[in-house]
Order: structure tokens, then C-alpha cells, then sequence
């Protein structure tokens, strides 16, 4: 019998340990992340707007992202950014100027028990920053036309693995900035 317990109580490991080299190997296979819908039919993902979706300087677009708290999974809060650089292809070392964006802010969703209400909903539809502007003080704006950004969630969870500190997964969708031919 004991026997038994020893063989059943290594199979969740076994499983475990399946899923993690055969999550390994698809993120390894490809050049990024599993960022986005197109890539995962499962959560986390952002839902709008779509990769390759064009944004113009001061329109609403529709914003929708479908976070990593599950059964066993909290999350805390995420943050969204839009990244004029494909922050994926440069190294993440200290710099002056690691890569340029806008910041949208730090918003939450309902997930029992982290979070049993929302305090702090992301709005629904976001407003495109227009770059072309000044920023006030000494910075001044840019213009940029057809140049592909990236929408970045980074949010922060926890599970009943244990960490030092939240967990920050990262997950993102290429849009296309200004475009002319889209």
C-alpha cells in the first residue's frame, strides 16, 4: 500500500513537469512570449484591440484584456502601456532612455478573493495619445506615421506555489501608430 501513496503521490509532479516543458518549448519555439489571443486559447490575453489594429492620435479605441486570475490564481492589479518600441527585441538593463511610450495606469478586476470588487476598473474604450504634441517643460513631441508599437499589460499575481513577492506576467499586442494605409 504504501507503495501505492508513493507511485500517486509523484503522478501531479509528473504532470507538472509534462506541461512546463511543453509550455518551455512553445514559448522557446517562437520569437516572443505567448502574448496575445492569436498565440493562446486560453487566458491571459488582451482581447482588443486585435495585433495590427491602427490607433490615431486622439481617437478612442476599445480596450478588453482577459487577466490571469483563475481558480487557484489571484491577481492584484495590472498596468497598461503603449510602447513606441518593440521592447521585446532590447535587452532590460538599466538606460537613460530604455524605450519611449505612454503610461495609461494601474487598473484592477474582480477575481475572488483577491479582489471581491473592482476598485479600480480599466475604462472600456482609452483615448490614442498623440505624440505629435507637446509634452510641457522641455519636451517636445514627435511626428510619426505607420510605426508599429506595442500595448503592454503587465500584471501582478500570486498563487498557492508561493513567491517572493507578486509574480508579473507580461502580455501584448502589436498596433500600428498614425496609420496612413491601414
Amino acid at each position: 500500500m504504501l507503495s501505492f501513496l508513493k507511485q500517486t503521490a509523484f503522478v501531479p509532479y509528473i504532470l507538472f513537469a509534462s506541461l512546463s516543458s511543453v509550455l518551455s518549448a512553445r514559448t522557446a519555439s517562437t520569437s516572443h512570449p505567448i502574448t496575445s489571443r492569436q498565440d493562446t486559447p486560453f487566458p491571459p490575453y488582451i482581447a482588443e484591440p486585435a495585433n495590427g489594429t491602427a490607433l490615431t492620435p486622439g481617437q478612442n479605441f476599445t480596450f478588453s484584456y482577459i487577466g490571469v486570475a483563475d481558480y487557484g490564481r489571484s491577481s492584484y492589479a495590472y498596468h497598461l502601456w503603449l510602447f513606441a518600441d518593440d521592447v521585446f527585441e532590447k535587452p532590460f538593463s538599466p538606460s537613460e532612455t530604455w524605450t519611449n511610450g505612454y503610461y495609461f495606469g494601474k487598473f484592477d478586476y474582480a477575481n475572488y478573493p483577491a479582489i471581491p470588487y473592482e476598485k479600480h476598473p480599466a475604462p472600456s474604450q482609452f483615448t490614442t495619445p498623440d505624440f505629435s504634441k507637446a509634452n510641457g517643460g522641455w519636451g517636445d513631441g514627435k511626428v510619426a506615421t505607420d510605426h508599429p508599437m506595442r500595448l503592454v499589460v503587465l500584471e501582478e499575481w500570486a498563487d498557492g506555489f508561493g513567491s517572493v513577492g507578486h509574480n508579473v506576467a507580461v502580455f501584448s499586442d502589436q498596433v500600428i501608430y498614425n496609420a496612413t494605409g491601414h
